[in-house]
This record gives structure tokens, C-alpha cells and sequence, in this order.
């Protein structure tokens, strides 16, 4: 018997890819002075920041949306090269580009496959406002750090719980689907089986509980939701 009811997805780098449009952030910020290298540079510098803080923020039991984080994160970047833009603006274009991130092509199909055999939501760790809509083209439950105040993996593990008790469920009825250490960390705090969705062929290398499946796509996820497929394998 298929021990799931709920399929928890999170967004960026499991449903769309954000690396296409990497370069478009910077080009209005460089304008004349835009390179590849130049923009990569400055896109890891942005991250460095963007992670940091974060991490810093979640240790203090804390929280800032993705829009205040990306903000000060600018304002850095900017100070350190010496860069004459306004934050504010920067946020907004980074923003809009990360609406128009591209859906991988395995996306929809998955998405049209499992709304028909699961409940479906989206946890992403971020504001509404730098999601790509297409999801609403599904029956589809959207979960942001935004709307709770809280990190997939901070010392509340509210997002977790939060989808737990949405759909009233055993932890262990929800498979939760993402790209990074939060999605898994996260997941199994809450008691919920994690995917880990390595499209990149990565090795895991971080501390605590290894997800419980690993996948290089998610038509690998079809496999794990098959009734009778209960073994955890990475």
C-alpha cells in the first residue's frame, strides 16, 4: 500500500531553474560594465551574503523575508565594488527575474500526473511575490516563509508543521521533494520522508539525517510513489 497522501515540493531548482536568468539581474545593474565573469562574481558575492544571513538570522530564532535579506545583501555587494544602484531596485529586478524562471521539462508532466493522485503544495523559503505563478494552473497549496514567519529549517520548523497540520495527516503520509540541506533537515524534524532532488550529481555532504530517497529528476519520484515501495535508498 502507497504510504503517501501529500507530495511537498519545494520551488527553485526542483520545479524551475533560476540559473538562466542569473545573468539578465545584473545586466541593468552594469549596464556598459556587464561581462559573464563580472556578473558571476558578483551573483556569488550576492549568495554568500544572502546564506549568511540567513543562517544567522534562523540561529537567533529570528526572521526577515527574502525581499529585506536581498536588500541588505545589495547594499553590501554594491558598498564592496563600488557600485552606484539603488537596493530597492535591485530587489525588484532580482525579484521579477526570478518569476520568470524556466520550468525544468519534467515539470508539468509530474505536476499534471500527481494532482490527480495526491494532494499537492509548494514550501518554499521565500516571498510570494518572487514565485512564478504557473502553479496556480494546479490544485496546488503554496506555503511561504513569507506568510509564517518561519524557515524550512529553523528552531520553530514551522513550515512543516504548519503543512502537517493543514492537511491533517501522520507526518509520515507527506513526501517532501527539494533541492537543498533545509528541504531534508527540515522534513525530517517534522517526521516527514525527504527526496532529495540532485539534478546537478552532487555529493551529500551535510550534517544530520541523509534524505531518505535520492533523485536525479522527478520522474524518478514515480518509482517511490508506486504503492508497495516503502525501502529508503540515497
Amino acid at each position: 500500500m502507497n504510504p503517501y497522501k501529500v507530495v511537498s515540493l519545494d520551488m527553485f531548482q526542483t520545479l524551475v531553474n533560476i540559473e538562466g536568468r542569473r545573468n539578465r539581474i545584473w545586466k541593468p545593474i552594469l549596464q556598459q560594465d556587464f561581462s559573464e565573469a563580472r556578473a558571476l562574481e558578483l551573483a556569488q558575492a550576492l549568495l554568500n551574503h544572502y546564506f549568511a544571513q540567513a543562517a544567522a538570522i534562523r540561529d537567533a530564532g529570528s526572521f526577515c523575508t527574502s525581499q529585506e535579506i536581498y536588500r541588505s545583501g545589495f547594499e553590501k555587494v554594491f558598498h564592496e565594488h563600488r557600485l552606484s544602484f539603488d537596493c530597492h531596485e535591485a530587489v525588484d529586478i532580482l525579484f521579477a527575474e526570478h518569476r520568470l524562471s524556466g520550468l525544468y521539462a519534467d515539470t508539468r508532466p509530474f505536476l499534471q500526473k500527481i494532482s490527480e493522485a495526491y494532494q499537492v503544495c509548494i514550501v518554499s523559503d521565500t516571498d510570494t511575490l518572487m514565485l512564478p505563478d504557473f502553479y496556480k494552473e494546479y490544485p496546488i497549496r503554496l506555503f511561504t516563509s513569507e506568510d509564517y514567519g518561519s524557515y524550512k529549517n529553523d528552531g520553530l520548523n514551522r513550515m512543516f508543521t504548519e503543512v502537517i497540520a493543514y492537511y491533517g495527516v501522520q507526518p509520515g503520509e507527506i513526501l517532501h521533494i527539494g533541492d537543498s540541506a533545509s528541504d531534508v533537515l527540515g522534513a525530517a524534524r517534522a517526521g516527514i520522508r525527504s527526496c532529495w532532488i540532485n539534478r546537478t550529481g552532487s555529493a551529500w555532504n551535510h550534517a544530520g539525517q541523509p534524505p531518505d530517497y535520492t533523485v536525479g529528476n522527478l520522474e524518478e519520484i514515480y518509482a517511490i510513489l508506486e504503492p508497495g515501495v516503502h525501502t529508503a535508498h540515497t
